[in-house]
């Protein structure tokens, strides 16, 4: 079962990784709100339930002694999800540290877009409006952390993984009729 689910997590994992990689290096971070942008996004939500998908249902094929309970499809789904994640910040851990133009061009962006919101609320006084602009800065500054994207892609990873894996085994082990 291990080498099943380690296979699949890294194929699904370096698929997932390579979106991570196109969407950071062709720049469609930097280009919000377009269809293009929103395929790698949609692709790393889409292939760890797939390959969830696939990893139950060959998990549920194999001729063993015990069929697969929920338990075993929950763990496999889980480890490979993980494995999924690791894959993706290991990417992103890549791109921190190796391309650094492109993190510094998207908080760039990113304090571009936040000091143009803040300029055009009219209702802030102008300390506050400062004060509101440190602190998003800085919040993005936080946020760009490896570490900060590691939680949130083993979030998404995780619970996508566990919903899928749930759905799929009790599809698959459904009594016939």
């Amino acid at each position: 079962m291990f080498k099943k689910v380690a296979l699949y997590g890294l194929a699904f994992g370096s698929l997932s990784a390579s979106m991570v990689l196109i969407q950071y290096i062709n720049g469609l971070i930097l280009k919000p709100g377009t269809f293009v942008s929103a395929i790698p996004i949609l692709a790393n939500i889409l292939l760890p339930a797939f390959g969830v998908f696939m990893l139950i249902r060959a998990l549920s094929r194999l001729k063993t002694d015990k069929p697969i309970n929920m338990g075993k499809a929950l763990f496999g789904a889980l480890i490979m999800c993980v494995i999924v994640a690791f894959c993706n910040i290991a990417a992103y851990q890549h791109i921190f540290y190796n391309k650094k133009h492109i993190i510094v061009d998207f908080k760039k962006f990113q304090n571009t877009l936040i000091t143009k919101s803040y300029n055009s609320d009219t209702t802030l006084t102008a300390a506050d409006r400062e004060e509101k602009i440190k602190t998003a800065v800085a919040a993005v500054e936080e946020n760009m952390s490896v570490s900060s994207f590691g939680r949130m892609e083993l979030m998404m990873c995780l619970s996508t993984g566990m919903v899928v894996a749930l759905l799929t085994f009790l599809r698959s082990n459904k009594a016939p009729e």
